[in-house]
């Protein structure tokens, strides 16, 4: 805690030096967690916000900014952006199988995004960030069961015209440019026009090749805003992002037979440090995608109540490539792993009131998404040194290595997965005088899903000659089959809350989440291929209060959540792939505490704390098993220190953000071991000066350098390679930024 008490004295030395200053006053947060603009503290749903201006304060500039001042909410990759992981709770599974629903429902400007990875690239022009957290089914077109995050993009300005221009270089030779602008056409008629461009070096060193872990990307965002009348509001808004990076590398530790084969073939040992950031790999690890969103939102303000129409449609196609035994060696790569994916979604929604004690919201949402991987060309490759050096290790497998593999041996497959899904949701309120507040939700959900898999594997080696058999399928089982599978599921909500006064809340709720079922793309029998929905049932009970004349907030949560038919995704045991089944129950609980205080007029002090008391799976095979990627404790602590000077204001923005022991693998109990487990204790700073036009800050993240792995994967038994994902190392920079 050495850092977090050098945040502490920091505050305390600034309180000090003002005297005794008069408190500050807390501003009210406005979010539309319940599809209607309400305070933060009159609404008794569990949010994390984030306004434009913390937004910017605190550096958010990608979903992983986002997840570490989060505490509940957590985010990792492993071999492509597009297999994040993000949990709340702990509750969430990786899309590293496309079959794969998102446990935490991403939301840009209402639109569910169906893979999470579509919102991994920069965020840029932002309103507003809102995290909910348990299941969201009865407000949201798209139901899920462990969260949802909501991003709010700027609305065009129909007063003036307005716009930025912001320039950021940092060491690794970043370099990021971001701008908008906009302004009315007419009356009637508005635009906004913004855009990114975001590119640094690796910080993973390579010796073998190009430096690993860089970016160069780019994404561009449009809007046009009509109001035809009073009533009327039409929202037109399409975006494009491209990324090509060399996303994701890992740092290893290699056994002494692969480091005596690299020697052998005048290469050099690997240290095995796998936190310094310092890798040898033949294989470039890449990362290319092209993502087109486009949504169509009509709103209808009447006398008798409002309806909102959102249209959208998202397309998306992307490739990944990486060196799967972290060597020079030539044993095992995956080159253009290559995914496609479209989506069309149609939501409606009526909301009215009755008199003064009842409000409600019913809606409907159909969905339709295709996801599409491979095309038939290989993408998994045996390498020259793979026999040679599994040879020499204990594997546990049924026959020698050189019997189940050679050189040249490759994986091909070809997928096609679809989802139609029909719901019908809604909500009502019952005010039961001035204080008492009663609230239900309904929600029926109708989907059905086909999956056409095909999976064959290439092998010479004499398994494959005689018995149809080879190494390769034990990544990916070999399968030619169809599958479809129809569900339908019924989810509610039931949630009551009481005005204690003016300043407090307090809330009571339950409610169950769903999340679809589907089918493994990559392994198992043609009968264990398909995995059943996942149901949960949370309860909850919380207070919101405002203290000492707004100057202090205390929100918490106590929770409580049984999951049935978990979707437990777990790593193979051959170090690549995962296999999903039902087969487990879980049981979380905890607390969640956020704290924001304005002491002084110039001094704002934020905190959130999730104290998880039980996260483990309570059946199956893995009972007694703690959920990977949840701590006992995570927090962080956040103070804004400002002064006045010239025409404006200095400012400093701290963050210490730490995280208990927590395992970073997604294996069985029995595969686990000492290097997967991990914690983390980070310090941002940001030292600048701001007016109505100019922002010229110098910031850092991550200075205490602390070195963690985010994820750690099974041990690559064909090699005896242990993978390493860290966190990016140290990064500082400065950012200048003009508003018009």
């Amino acid at each position: 805690m050495k850092n977090l008490n050098s945040v502490a004295t920091a505050a305390a030395l600034a309180m000090m030096s003002q005297g005794v200053l008069a408190a500050g006053v807390l501003e009210e947060v406005i979010v539309t967690a319940t599809k209607k603009a309400e305070s933060l503290q009159d609404i008794a749903v569990t949010v994390n916000a984030f306004d434009a201006d913390t937004i910017l304060e605190a550096g958010i500039n990608d979903a992983q900014d986002l997840a570490v001042l989060t505490p509940s909410l957590n985010i990792n990759t492993n071999i492509s952006p597009f297999n994040a992981r993000m949990t709340i709770r702990g509750i969430g599974t990786a899309q590293t199988d496309p079959a794969l629903e998102p446990s935490v429902g991403l939301f840009i400007d209402g639109v569910f995004m169906g893979r999470s990875g579509l919102g991994m690239s920069d965020l840029s022009d932002i309103e507003r960030i809102e995290v909910l957290q348990g299941p969201q089914g009865t407000l949201y077109g798209k139901n899920t069961n462990a969260g949802a995050i909501s991003v709010i993009t700027q609305s065009p300005n129909f007063d003036q015209l307005e716009g930025h221009l912001e320039i950021t270089a940092g060491n690794y030779a970043m370099q990021r440019y971001t701008a908008s602008i906009s302004g009315p056409v007419s009356d009637s008629l508005a635009y906004r026009l913004s855009g990114n461009v975001h590119k640094h070096d690796g910080y993973l060193e390579n010796g073998g090749g190009a430096d690993l872990n860089d970016a160069d990307d780019w994404n561009l965002r449009g809007k046009l805003e009509w109001q035809p009348g009073d009533a009327w509001n039409v929202m037109l808004s399409a975006g494009r992002v491209k990324r090509d990076t060399t996303c994701c590398g890992a740092d290893a530790v290699q056994t002494e037979v692969v480091n005596t084969a690299l020697e052998a073939q005048g290469l050099a040992r690997d240290k095995n440090d796998p936190y310094d950031y310092e890798i040898a790999v033949d294989v470039d690890s890449a990362f290319e995608m092209e993502s087109d969103l486009a949504s169509l939102v009509v709103d209808y303000e009447g006398d008798w109540g409002s309806v909102k129409s959102i249209t959208a449609w998202n397309q998306y196609d992307y490739a990944s490539s990486t060196d799967a035994d972290r060597s020079q060696l030539d044993a095992l790569s995956i080159v253009d792993d290559t995914y496609t994916g479209e989506s069309l979604s149609q939501e409606l929604r009526f909301s009215a009131e009755v008199g003064d004690s009842l409000d409600y919201m019913v809606g409907l949402f159909y969905y339709e998404q295709t996801t599409e991987r491979g095309d038939g060309s290989a993408f998994v490759f045996i390498g020259d040194d793979l026999v040679p050096v599994a040879s020499q290790l204990d594997l546990p497998l049924p026959a020698p290595i050189g019997f189940l593999a050679a050189a040249g041996d490759s994986l091909s497959g070809e997928n096609k997965l679809e989802t139609e899904s029909l719901a019908v949701f809604g909500q009502a309120t019952w005010h039961l005088g001035e204080r008492w507040h009663v609230t239900g939700g309904l929600r029926w959900t109708d989907e059905e899903k086909r999956a056409d898999l095909l999976s064959v594997t290439d092998s010479t080696a004499p398994a494959a000659i005689i018995l149809g058999r080879s190494l390769l399928d034990s990544i990916a089982t070999p399968i030619d089959a169809s599958f479809e599978r129809s569900k339908d599921n019924i989810d509610w909500l039931l949630r009551a809350s009481a005005d204690l006064g003016d300043d407090t809340m307090v809330f009571a709720s339950a409610a169950t989440g769903t999340k679809s079922g589907g089918f493994n793309t990559v392994s198992g029998s043609e009968e264990d291929r398909e995995f059943d929905d996942e149901e949960t049932l949370t309860y909850e009970l919380g207070i919101k209060s405002t203290l000492l004349d707004a100057t202090l907030r205390i929100n918490a949560t106590a929770f409580y959540t049984e999951i049935k038919e978990y979707q437990n995704q777990q790593q193979l045991e051959s170090g690549a792939g995962t296999f999903v089944s039902n087969a487990a129950e879980v049981q979380t609980s905890g607390v969640d505490l956020q704290v924001e205080a304005a002491p002084l007029p110039n001094l704002m002090l934020r905190a959130g704390l999730l104290y998880m008391h039980d996260y483990e799976i309570t059946d199956g095979p893995n009972d007694g098993l703690k959920l990977p990627f949840t701590a006992d404790f995570s927090g962080n602590l956040g103070a804004t220190l400002m002064l006045p000077f010239a025409d404006g204001g200095i400012y400093l923005r701290g963050d210490y953000i730490f995280m208990d022991d927590h395992s970073t693998n997604v294996a069985s109990a029995d595969n686990l071991q000492a290097k997967d487990f991990d914690d983390r204790q980070l310090l941002n700073l940001k030292l600048g000066w701001r007016n109505d036009n100019w922002n010229i800050s110098v910031w850092g993240k991550n200075l205490t350098e602390d070195k963690y792995a985010s994820q750690t994967v099974v041990t690559l038994p064909f090699t005896g390679m242990d993978a390493y994902f860290l966190a990016p190392p140290r990064t500082y920079g400065a950012t200048v930024r003009y508003e018009f």
